[in-house]
């Protein structure tokens, strides 16, 4: 039989919270110099991927929403 806790009552709720948060901000730091190298330089796909690597960071935070407060059914 499989246990499973709900996230915000197990002990490593906190830590891994704050880890998903900083990994959420290093994407969107690397998705905004993508876009900026690529305004600069004016090549489409390096702003195709700061987009697709913005698009990871809002999905990411989407997961988190969903995992904290669960899903409504």
């Amino acid at each position: 039989m499989l246990l499973v806790l709900p996230v915000s009552q197990s002990t490593w709720a906190l830590p891994t919270g704050i880890a998903m948060m900083v990994w959420v901000i290093v994407l969107f730091a690397w998705a905004t110099q993508l876009i900026v190298k690529a305004l600069n330089q004016q090549e489409f796909a390096l702003m195709l991927a700061g987009c697709m690597v913005c698009s990871a960071a809002v999905g990411l935070v989407g997961v988190m929403v969903v995992a904290v407060n669960g899903l409504p059914l």
